[in-house]
């Protein structure tokens, strides 16, 4: 290296050295001392940070920084203290509103952030603190870059979750070419109950009337699981798979649509019903496939619902059959640069959206769909539909259901583990989306409070992402299809 460059070089250096010489320098003169720091969980209601210190000089500011799990923005607060030489500070951060909820699981990377009255400051270490539910005494299962955190005599169960989790990220993390690396916790209930009081604040309805097996935080890296499931290694496999698909394709600028992402959960669901095939078979039989890549979001009647997941995990299943999984994970790749999801496909497939959709349609044997008109296309603000449960006894209808049959069709299948049972609810028009469910009690509807938790593939209002269970779906719709070929036959 030439004397020149070691010169440039120097004087290229020489501020951050002398910040980092001065910064230090003020630390020390100031004699600021930590006593001590502490940081608890008093979940649902928040965390609490403390921190006493002391110094030569006058201490007036305290701060405190971190960052819950892998989201991308972080969080800067000030504690509470009276100024002087010795102070005692504290926070308590919530957590029990829409706009701040974190699950519990989260991982909290933090440190504290020290100023005096002469300018010195001291800032501590950054450490690590899990927001566990305060409510229990935690266990934890582990493996790889996977933790399942359990309470009571439930081991098997979390192992369950965890060996599933594992099989999952082994499966979807290459095909997707995700980040396995960083860490994804599970925090799994053991009865509805104390399910619903670790869910983001909803309605007294969904509150009440209904249960979710599974839910994930995608940005977060936390997983919530029903124990109690009666399909507890689909829903972990498919939540997970959620996150890994986040981590592979969305980027700050647009997420992965709807019908493919929940097409991938589906397709790395390790024990997947037959009613999505079924609900398939059905739309084919009476001509009611959906322009599933035209869709955006979950469509707003229950019996499309259940046809949108079959047909997403079809078409799914076909694009990594027909072109390969390295194209699969280099779309998401190309997604996660920021394109959208149409340019991506043509990008990586060779061919447009619609024609894709085509190619899949006419291996089923189905008619072709168009590209919509968008030239005189208005923006319409569409209300989003929540989910209002009502019992399958209030539908009159004599006679047995017969389930839908298989025309004579190639469609790939899966093999059948377990089928839900039917479970209805009506869909009406409200303002927000409403987490996606399993199942229903008998009380009758509730109130009209709006919810703030986010619904399938939509974030949640200001605070993590939130993506729910895709079984929901299928019990959501599967009765309403079987309506519909009650009154059909």
């Amino acid at each position: 290296m030439s004397k020149l460059a070691i010169w440039l070089l120097a004087i290229a250096i020489a501020p951050a050295l002398l910040f980092a010489e001065a910064r230090s320098a003020s630390a020390d003169g100031g004699n600021i001392k930590v006593i001590s720091t502490s940081v608890t969980s008093e979940f649902p209601l928040g965390m609490r940070f403390k921190l006493e210190a002391e110094g030569d000089n006058e201490i007036v500011e305290v701060a405190i920084r971190f960052r819950i799990g892998q989201q991308a923005r972080g969080e800067y607060n000030y504690l509470e203290f009276e100024s002087g030489k010795l102070i005692d500070s504290e926070l308590l951060f919530r957590t029990n509103t829409g706009q701040r909820y974190v699950p519990p699981g989260a991982i909290i990377n933090y440190n504290f952030e020290i100023l005096d009255s002469e300018g010195n400051e001291l800032a501590t270490e950054r450490r690590m603190f899990i927001y566990h539910d305060a409510r229990f005494e935690w266990e934890e299962v582990s493996e790889g870059p996977v933790t399942v955190a359990y309470h009571g005599p439930v081991k098997s169960r979390a192992e369950l979750v965890l060996e599933a989790a594992i099989e999952t990220i082994n499966t979807m993390g290459p095909l997707l070419g995700a980040d396995t690396e960083e860490p994804i916790r599970l925090t799994i209930y053991n009865n509805v109950a104390e399910m619903l009081d670790a869910l983001p604040p909803n309605s007294a309805t969904i509150r009440r009337e209904l249960i979710t097996e599974g839910q994930a935080f995608v940005d977060v890296g936390v997983v919530l699981v029903l124990a109690g499931g009666r399909r507890i290694r689909g829903t972990t496999s498919h939540e997970l798979t959620h996150v890994i698909t986040h981590r592979a394709g969305d980027s700050i600028f647009r997420k992965v649509p709807s019908w493919l992402n929940e097409g991938l959960s589906e397709l790395g669901n390790v024990e997947p019903g037959t009613s999505y095939d079924n609900a398939l078979l059905f739309a084919l039989r009476n001509d009611r496939l959906l322009p599933i890549t035209s869709l955006t979001s979950l469509p707003g009647t229950p019996d499309d619902v259940i046809i949108f997941y079959g047909q997403a995990r079809d078409i799914v299943r076909f694009m990594v059959e027909e072109f390969g999984a390295d194209s699969m994970k280099q779309l998401m790749a190309v997604m996660k640069s920021g394109t959208n999801v149409e340019d991506s496909i043509e990008e990586v497939y060779g061919v447009t959206r619609i024609e894709l959709e085509n190619m899949w349609r006419d291996t089923l044997g189905a008619p072709s769909v168009s590209a919509p008109d968008l030239s005189m296309a208005l923006p319409t603000s569409l209300p989003a539909p929540v989910l209002v449960p009502y019992s399958l006894d209030s539908v009159q209808v004599s006679g047995p259901t017969p389930e839908p049959q298989a025309e004579p069709i190639e469609v790939p299948t899966s093999e059948p583990t377990s089928t839900p049972a039917p479970v209805a609810a009506v869909v009406q028009e409200k303002p927000t989306a409403e987490p996606a469910v399993s199942e229903q009690s008998d009380d009758g509807a509730g109130d009209a409070e709006l919810p703030q938790g986010g619904a399938c593939g939509v974030p949640a209002q200001g605070g993590p992402i939130a993506v729910e269970l895709s079984f929901v779906a299928g019990i959501v719709g599967l009765a309403g299809l079987r309506f519909r070929r009650r009154k059909e036959d």
